[in-house]
């Protein structure tokens, strides 16, 4: 399973929030959004999310490559890797003990552009995304799940 930083971690976690980054970037990047989230929900458990691959780019880490994405093959990059994304939030999941109603995805860029694909998985992972800076794979015909 991927690295992180574990901002928070009560014995009994009411609530779930992961957080993930966008290419390029560590978890360390939005561990200072993942503290300010320890603070206003303190039975909640909070965890900056590191992805899987070393960025192509030179620095940091990704979840696909980003060279040579355009806007057709976009949407097979991120199907491909989707299913490790899906592993890490249940993993977590279960090692908190909370489920998908209490658990809050927060992707920044490639972290949202994951995220939001993840809402629409057959059995979505999470009650809620919060996208900072994110979009679909594919701009077209997008709907927000029912």
């Amino acid at each position: 399973m991927s690295e992180a930083i574990v901002l928070q971690s009560p014995p009994a976690a009411a609530s779930l929030f992961l957080l993930f980054h966008g290419v390029g970037s560590t978890p360390q990047d939005l561990a200072p959004l993942g503290a300010r989230l320890a603070l206003e929900f303190p039975d909640a458990a909070v965890a900056s999310i590191a992805a899987p691959d070393r960025s192509d780019l030179g620095a940091g880490l990704q979840w696909f490559s980003v060279l040579g994405v355009t806007e057709e093959n976009r949407p097979q990059r991120v199907a491909a890797t989707l299913p490790r994304f899906l592993a890490t939030v249940q993993h977590w999941q279960q090692r908190t003990g909370v489920a998908a109603s209490a658990t809050t995805l927060v992707g920044f860029s490639q972290g949202a552009i994951l995220s939001l694909s993840a809402a629409h998985a057959s059995q979505p992972p999470a009650a809620r995304v919060v996208s900072l800076s994110g979009r679909y794979p594919s701009c077209r015909n997008r709907r927000p799940p029912a």
